[in-house]
């Protein structure tokens, strides 16, 4: 009865909130935290987020959502960091969308509300729907300059960073510009700590900027100029990272060698770039394929041919796809090199290439284009409801303001109440189920496992090379899965397909296949990367001082870089900052 009257209450209130509310809302942004304040249900998703599955983390997320341990927007938040990790963007899209849909944010979940808004303008951009992506960080921009908390600039930059980028990519290079600037002064404003963290993502942020400019041939040097700026205060940070610090002072160099270049001091542009080769980032693949801009323009033909040779290592490492954006700033400049070096069968063979991915990049193009315009058109339709509506409410403002201070007030005590009654039930419900889940799920997992390698050894027994070739695609991945974990070959970093072919005998197709049908993970280089974050993951729980760099040779990665690249996009946070949880 008394959680039935507070229902009641509550949809009362809702109900003159809902025709008392004006045009910007009645949510005020003044009492909003100065940073994100981490709730018990926080805790406990981000442990199962931990695990690697994200089935379990969606499952964990939806239960604590219903118990009321995490809010609608922490829980939207929550759920799109899921399905992006398990590459359902459709999905991710739709429930990050959902986090923001409200233009009036609670103040608990302010931050959270902003960091989902960022992630959705980041996906966006790189799905190239630029007119939605543009709409979004607009709005959360707005909304963040109305607050005065020292967190604000340091959201802002990034927003600001993205909006100059779509700008580029629509060809409005003043407005770019104007970001770019706008970003930077938030750079200038982001407070600093004793990690240093902050100040090396404005670092990237400044990077990412005269990168940007660089591409579009625009002016970039006074950006180039800011990054050495600030590196230099990084470098004698207490906590700067050597291998971080290296790599930025060798971008700054091939920058500036870029910057040369386009402004045609070619001797001066050259004496950069030979200071920048024989960096640790410079001689790594990615370093190579990110300088062959710079030796395309300086027609440089031969050495960028050579660098291209890495190219299909590099997009596989990466994770790209040859869509119509990578053909133009890979391919095509692999082709120009090869074909002005002389090497005319290398550059014929590109040809080829090019032709075999054009036609799948063109239909994922339109793809594309087809979901940024039913998007713009469900943005637009919207937009016009909400005009409309508040049309009609301005006609009860006078009253309305009385009414929602004496709702909010109503409301207030209702939901004290009511959550001091729900929390003392449900926590104390929550943590037992979620005890046991996680105790459940582990050992389950160590059960199918062993059951797993049992009907493996089983149905595996006195196979030779030949016998692979009567087996289904899911049978011959449960043997390929048997040979690369028992004798841990991903942990070469040298190991591909190729390995696997001279072992078994199989060809390339066959083993793609094989891998495509029986494994989750759809691809060898994407299943051998989970095997090496998983190992590394392990090896950092149970030696807590052993250091990234090790943590990545030992696991089989070919950089740190590398390691620290894909673990970041798996678990959201770089494997430093995890190591410092387990301390």
């Amino acid at each position: 009865m008394r959680q039935k009257l507070h229902h009641i209450i509550f949809i009362v209130i809702a109900a003159l909130l809902m025709t008392g509310c004006t045009g910007k809302g009645s949510q005020s942004l003044s009492d909003i935290p100065d940073d994100i304040v981490q709730t018990h249900g926080d805790s406990i998703a981000l442990a199962a987020r931990f695990t690697g599955d994200f089935n379990h983390f969606l499952a964990v997320t939806d239960s604590l959502a219903d118990a009321g341990e995490l809010s609608q927007i922490r829980a939207d938040g929550l759920r799109g960091v899921a399905y992006f990790q398990m590459g359902q963007i459709d999905k991710c899209l739709e429930c990050l969308r959902s986090a923001i849909a409200d233009e009036t944010p609670p103040a608990a979940d302010f931050w959270e509300y902003i960091h989902a808004g960022t992630n959705l303008v980041i996906i966006l951009n790189s799905q190239r729907n630029y007119d939605s992506a543009m709409r979004t960080a607009l709005r959360l921009i707005d909304l963040l300059k109305q607050t005065d908390s020292p967190r604000s600039a340091e959201e802002l930059q990034t927003l600001y960073l993205c909006l100059g980028d779509t700008q580029l990519m629509l060809k409005r290079s003043d407005d770019a510009v104007e970001s770019y600037n706008e970003a930077y002064q938030c750079v200038l404003h982001t407070r600093n700590n004793s990690t240093s963290r902050p100040l090396a993502a404005s670092i990237e942020t400044v990077e990412n900027i005269a990168a940007s400019q660089i591409n579009h041939h625009l002016e970039a040097g006074i950006w180039v100029d800011r990054m050495d700026s600030l590196l230099a205060v990084y470098e004698a940070q207490p906590k700067a990272i050597d291998k971080e610090v290296k790599t930025f002072r060798a971008l700054v160099l091939l920058h500036r060698a870029q910057v040369c270049q386009m402004q045609g001091k070619e001797a001066e542009a050259a004496r950069y770039y030979e200071q920048y080769k024989p960096t640790d980032y410079g001689s790594s693949i990615e370093g190579q394929i990110n300088g062959c801009d710079y030796l395309v323009e300086a027609r440089r033909y031969a050495e960028a041919a050579d660098n291209y040779t890495q190219l299909d290592r590099f997009i596989k490492e990466w994770g790209y796809e040859y869509d119509l954006e990578t053909i133009g700033n890979n391919l095509l400049p692999k082709l120009r090199s090869n074909y002005h070096a002389g090497r005319r069968d290398s550059a014929l063979h590109v040809a080829m290439q090019i032709a075999e991915v054009y036609d799948s990049a063109l239909v994922q193009q339109k793809q594309r284009d087809a979901a940024e315009m039913a998007t713009i058109y469900d943005v637009q339709g919207k937009e016009r409801q909400i005009a409309a509506h508040r049309a009609g409410k301005r006609l009860f403002t006078a009253i309305s303001i009385a009414v929602a201070i004496l709702a909010l007030l109503i409301l207030a005590f209702a939901v004290y109440v009511f959550r001091q009654w729900r929390a003392t039930k449900e926590k104390n419900r929550i943590l037992a189920n979620q005890i046991a889940e996680a105790v459940e799920y582990r050992e389950k997992l160590r059960e199918q496992k062993k059951m797993q390698a049992a009907t493996d050894s089983t149905a595996g027994a006195g196979l030779s090379i030949s016998d692979f070739t009567t087996l289904t695609d899911e049978q011959l991945f449960l043997c390929l899965r048997d040979l690369i974990e028992s004798e841990r070959l991903f942990l070469q970093p040298d190991f591909g397909r190729q390995t696997l072919i001279d072992r078994t005998g199989l060809s390339k197709d066959r083993i793609g296949a094989a891998f495509a049908q029986g494994s989750d993970s759809n691809s060898l280089p994407a299943y051998v990367r989970e095997l090496r974050l998983d190992y590394a993951i392990r090896l950092m729980n149970d030696q807590p001082d052993i250091a990234v760099e090790q943590v990545s040779q030992a696991s089989g990665f070919t950089s740190a870089d590398t390691f620290t690249r894909n673990f970041r996009a798996k678990y959201g946070m770089t494997p430093t900052a995890y190591k410092q949880t387990k301390a």
